[in-house]
């Protein structure tokens, strides 16, 4: 992509009075540096070389059962600095040595205990780096070949957005999501500054050549805040635009009967709507989020974009024959407002909600949930299973401790919500629990009563 673009850049700079002959310095040059890093690689990457990277894993693992972070983090700095300074012996730069050290310790099982020991030298180094560049920058050279600069920033820019949307259209990404890319791929990257400064060691190129592109890549690297704020931007309006494909019309929900609503397309909605669908129940999903309903519509599923608290939407998608509403929406508020909006104008749809805690339990269930299942009970209780298990207690310990707690809970919350005024708690009249080891049988039926839950 750079090399596209290097001509353009540099009849710009013959147009603005700087007579520099880019082309062919950058082609000689160019070949006989490549040629050079092949040569020197070759010479580098012997196979005493090679047997010696090979002893790295060994030597970590030794240094790991030892347990000393002092010694890990040091033998780490010393694997950067010496392939670092065995690239410079062997005629090749210092950054090529640690990025070849970063790439063999990547490979090995301790590269995120290395990641993490090298955080703090990384950051202090990345912002000397960059330092280093701001200093090299010369303000002079800005004022003086302003308009230079400014043409061959947007070429640059314009440019890669131009061969990024090109190469998105190609590959059948969408032409805004293509652009956003490009914007975002449009500045230069940090590697110019490397290869700039060892162009100019090299004596290919001029040191005022060098200077006038490191403000060029400079200034395109400081834009990119702005660059990634346009793309969004634009995502944004596109998707305000594109969202009215994703709204439900009644054409489409006229033939749902006795059909299921799922409010909110997020991980609990997606595997109910999975379950529905393995069942063959017939079921509508509603979500607010553009990209999961666009997910959702990409697997031929009946999702569409639009809030379940609004009366007219859920008269969109046939409320009015729905049997039941499964509201798995993410805040309380979006929860008890679809509650309310389908206890008041559809009262004949059984609302099933998850919760958060308790108080949000109730105050759901007092505006009009038909059941409410708390979202971390379960979840909470199986993660506590496998913590037991780990433990080595038992499995009949751990199942007892399970339902025993379960039926506290259970019970206090069925208390709680008797005090409290509610006439069904959790959906339920009445809650019992059964050890699991007493099976039920015919004589256990007339122990139960409508609206008895079993644990």
């Amino acid at each position: 992509m750079t090399l596209l673009l290097i001509e353009v850049i540099s009849q710009t700079f013959h147009f603005c009075g700087l007579d520099w002959k880019f082309w062919e310095f950058l082609a000689q040059g160019g070949v006989y540096f490549s040629w050079q890093c092949m040569v020197s690689s070759e010479q580098f990457v012997d196979v005493p070389f090679l047997c010696l990277l090979q002893l790295l894993r060994p030597i970590y693992k030794q240094i790991a059962e030892n347990q000393n972070a002092e010694i890990f983090s040091a033998n780490t700095l010393l694997v950067i600095l010496g392939t670092s300074l065995l690239t410079a012996r062997a005629g090749l730069s210092m950054a090529l040595g640690a990025f070849l050290a970063g790439l063999l310790l990547a490979e090995t099982e301790f590269s995120l205990q290395v990641e993490s020991d090298i955080a703090p030298y990384r950051g202090l180094l990345l912002g000397l780096f960059f330092m280093t560049v701001g200093m090299s920058i010369d303000p002079k050279l800005l004022v003086s070949n302003f308009p230079a600069i400014v043409g061959s920033l947007g070429l640059l820019i314009g440019g890669k957005i131009g061969l990024v949307a090109l190469v998105g259209r190609f590959f059948g990404i969408s032409i805004i999501s293509a652009i956003r890319i490009g914007l975002l791929l449009a500045p230069g990257g940090e590697f110019a500054f490397v290869a700039f400064g060892e162009a100019v060691n090299q004596g290919i190129m001029s040191p005022q050549l060098s200077s006038l592109l490191f403000l060029v890549v400079g200034i395109s690297m400081a834009l990119t805040p702005w660059l990634a704020a346009g793309g969004q931007l634009l995502a944004s309006r596109f998707e305000q635009h594109d969202v009215r494909s994703l709204l439900p019309v009644e054409s489409e929900t006229d033939d749902l009967q006795d059909h299921i609503i799922i409010c909110g397309f997020g991980r609990v909605g997606q595997i109910i709507a999975q379950l529905l669908s393995e069942r063959l129940i017939p079921f509508v999903a509603l979500d607010v989020s553009s990209d999961r309903v666009a997910a959702g519509r990409a697997l031929d599923l009946p999702v569409y974009f639009g809030d379940a608290g609004s009366r007219e939407v859920l008269h969109k998608v046939g409320a009015e024959r729905a049997c039941a509403a499964a509201i798995t929406l993410d805040t309380p508020g979006a929860n008890y407002r679809t509650v309310w909006a389908l206890s008041k104008y559809f009262p004949n749809v059984k609302t099933f909600v998850r919760a958060h805690d308790v108080d949000h339990g109730l105050n759901l269930e007092k505006a009009g949930a038909t059941a409410v299942v708390p979202e971390t009970l379960e979840p909470s209780l199986q993660l506590a299973a496998a913590v037991l298990a780990q433990a080595k207690l038992p499995m009949s310990e751990i199942t007892a401790a399970i339902n025993a707690f379960r039926s506290r809970h259970l019970s206090e919350l069925t208390e709680l919500c008797e005090t409290s005024g509610s006439s069904l708690g959790y959906g339920f009249s009445r809650v019992m629990t059964k050890p699991r080891s007493q099976s039920l049988d015919s004589s256990d039926e007339n122990q139960f009563s409508e609206g008895t839950l079993a644990v």
